[in-house]
């Protein structure tokens, strides 16, 4: 009998053998994947590869360890593995919106840096008009300026004073000091390095400041001779951190060096074409050509970098041109009396952007990283913002980049907001936030860590240490040691050296001195391993809390051997994705397009050594780089009874309408 059932039994026993081998598969997977999830939190991404990618071998449909693929994928660099990762499961129909937004905006995000043009058409924004913003009065605003950050900065002629205002409008403080009297004040503008100028046209001066509001200096002085003033009015910058101040009361222009010392004047009053009655607006384009404005004579002019008169811009009436703007993609924004015009320098262009909020009198104009037009104006409106009609409703690009568990209860999450064309958005705030975990609503959530976490820098150099570099070695020494000696006491410093192999040659730390020694140590031999040595300086940097740059040293000399195990795209990508400007200090133009590139995507900047004017200002701009992405901590009520397991974490913001979602998860420890 015993026998017997034994027998029925068998069959049953070997049906049941494949879902018992399918469950024990699917518990290895788990585990595997738990242990990618710890890895990518830790920021160490490709061994999270491995650990996915061992996972889905063990169970294909784990649809959790394929997102996590695609997302470790793009932080390390590998985007077309991320989309061929996440274009499988919207393939197979177990895509989401988060998902299939993501492989949207990996798939897109090579074209961002190519948009020529993001709106024909504008909805109104922000709108602050005369009296009271805060504790200030505000009127009769003359000069606008907007940050990377978006931070924006207004002179008031009217009131005296000149504000730093918050992307929301919320006053941030007021630029004053117990060593100047402030008159009218009637322009600003930012430079790349986060020097402030505010010309004051009562007492015939510029002032700087820095971004966060300490006076510097100031120059100018009343007088006609070269340096001097008679009612400064209109600011501009050129590439090269120059200033360019109009003169209003000698009729002419005057250019000044970062610091204030005379460069050179150009213009004069005249009847002809490229003289003056009375310049009101003006602006550099990237070439180095001066636009400038005449509100009298109701033309603009057009002068070479030396001042020399060019031709006049053609093409286009105007009634009363005073602010003018050059944006990234080559235009110019014409601030004419009660209207803006956008003049497409390349095709000779031009089309009326229509004003919804109808500003009158408008006296500057500026145009943000995201494309929103700001005017300031002598009018009841003493500014206003115009936002792209589409962006109104296009969704937000969320993606949560880590979430760190590891002092439990208390909890990060690290999450970057771009617009619908990959641009950051900076300056929100908590109520633009809504979090969860495992589902459960965030109560309330802290932002303060970001001004914590942006106080400080890591620095990596990464210097090339090949045979051709050697002929360079003093000139190395002494261009470096002005470079490290502007370094904070309280910023970090690595160094990584590279020929054949890659080498630690000293690692984070204050001390100069042994970071001088690091860069300047004679181990030059063949040899070019760029990809791997690249690769580990961001590695090391990833693991650091506090804002992240690398400072590449070369002769520019890259072949074969330096792509030997990562593409050269893939290193770009891992250092962008991971928001670490690369700035790029080459000895010789050998490869100037191909690093120029480098430093472009990734927020950084191009310098050659022997012939960049502005490469005294390199650290200033490490100083004033601001990551695009946020730190939001909370605290959670610790439950025993799910530890090891995964915990799913998503992230909501809503700006303006417009909405974005992200996802990620950790294990609970």
């Amino acid at each position: 009998m015993l026998f017997k059932r034994i027998c029925l039994l068998i069959p049953i026993l070997v049906q049941l053998l494949p879902m018992v081998n399918l469950l024990a598969d699917s518990r290895v997977s788990i585990e595997l994947f738990k242990t990618g999830v710890t890895h990518f939190n830790k920021s160490e991404y490709e061994a999270s590869i491995d650990f996915f990618k061992k996972a889905i071998e063990e169970d294909p449909k784990n649809i959790k360890a394929h997102y996590f693929l695609g997302m470790a994928y793009f932080k390390s660099g590998f985007e077309e593995n991320a989309l061929i990762e996440l274009n499988t499961l919207i393939d197979n129909g177990t895509a989401d919106e988060i998902t299939k937004n993501l492989a949207n905006y990996i798939s897109k995000k090579r074209f961002f840096f190519q948009q020529s043009e993001k709106s024909k058409d504008y909805s109104p924004g922000l709108k602050i008009e005369e009296g009271n913003i805060g504790k200030y009065i505000v009127s009769k605003t003359t000069g606008i300026w907007i940050d990377a950050q978006n931070n924006i900065y207004i002179a008031s002629f009217g009131s005296k004073i000149a504000l730093k205002l918050s992307p929301n409008g919320i006053p941030l403080f007021n630029f004053t000091s117990p060593k100047i009297s402030s008159g009218r004040l009637y322009d600003i503008v930012v430079s790349d390095n986060g020097m402030v100028y505010i010309s004051d046209f009562s007492n015939d001066l510029v002032y700087i400041f820095t971004n966060s509001g300490k006076y510097l200096d100031s120059f100018g002085g009343s007088g006609y001779q070269n340096g001097k003033f008679y009612g400064p009015t209109s600011l501009t910058l050129d590439s090269d951190g120059n200033i360019y101040v109009i003169d209003s009361g000698n009729i002419r222009i005057e250019k000044f060096t970062p610091e204030g010392k005379f460069i050179m004047v150009f213009g004069r009053e005249g009847d002809d074409d490229g003289e003056f009655y009375r310049p009101s607006g003006i602006a550099v384009d990237r070439t180095g050509n001066i636009y400038v404005s005449d509100h009298k004579k109701k033309k603009i002019f057009i002068f070479d970098k030396d001042g020399n008169f060019i031709s006049t811009l053609l093409g286009v009436q105007l009634k009363n041109p005073y602010g003018l703007y050059i944006t990234k993609n080559n235009s110019l924004l014409i601030g004419d009396e009660d209207r803006i015009i956008k003049y497409d320098l390349i095709h000779s262009s031009y089309r009326i952007i229509s004003d919804p909020i109808k500003t009158r009198r408008i006296m500057d104009v500026v145009a943000d990283n995201l494309g929103e037009i700001y005017l300031c104006s002598f009018d009841k409106v003493v500014l206003s913002q115009l936002v792209p009609k589409p962006d109104k409703y296009r969704n937000l690009n969320i993606l949560i980049d880590n979430v760190d568990a590891s002092s439990y209860p208390a909890i990060s999450y690290t999450i970057s907001v771009f617009d619908a064309d990959g641009i950051p958005i900076y300056g929100l705030e908590d109520k633009n936030f809504k979090l969860k975990i495992g589902g459960g609503i965030v109560p309330k959530i802290d932002l303060s860590y970001n001004k914590l976490r942006n106080s400080r820098n890591e620095i990596m150099f990464l210097v090339d240490k090949s045979i051709t570099m050697q002929k360079y070695a003093q000139d190395l020494e002494n261009k470096i040691y002005d470079i490290v000696s502007n370094v904070s006491s309280n910023d970090e410093m690595m160094v990584i050296g590279y020929n054949s192999k890659s080498w630690i040659a000293s690692s984070f730390t204050h001390s100069k001195l042994r970071t001088l020694d690091a860069i300047n140590e004679d181990k030059y031999d063949n040899g070019r391993s760029f990809d791997t040595a690249f690769r580990r300086a961001i590695d090391y940097l990833n693991q650091k809390f506090y804002k992240k740059s690398l400072i590449y040293i070369t002769d520019g000399n890259l072949d074969d051997s330096s792509f030997s195990r990562y593409s050269f795209d893939s290193c770009l990508s891992y250092a962008a994705n991971n928001y670490i400007p690369v700035y790029v200090l080459n000895f010789t133009d050998n490869g100037e397009k191909r690093l120029r590139y480098l430093a472009r995507i990734t927020g950084g900047t191009y310098y050659n050594i022997y012939h960049s004017s502005d490469l005294q200002y390199l650290y200033k701009r490490i100083k004033n780089y601001i990551l695009p992405n946020y730190y939001i901590f909370f605290e959670d009520q610790y439950d025993p009874k799910l530890k090891n397991l995964f915990i799913k974490a998503e992230a909501e913001v809503e700006i303006n309408g417009r909405y974005g979602k992200g996802k990620l998860g950790f294990i609970y420890p």
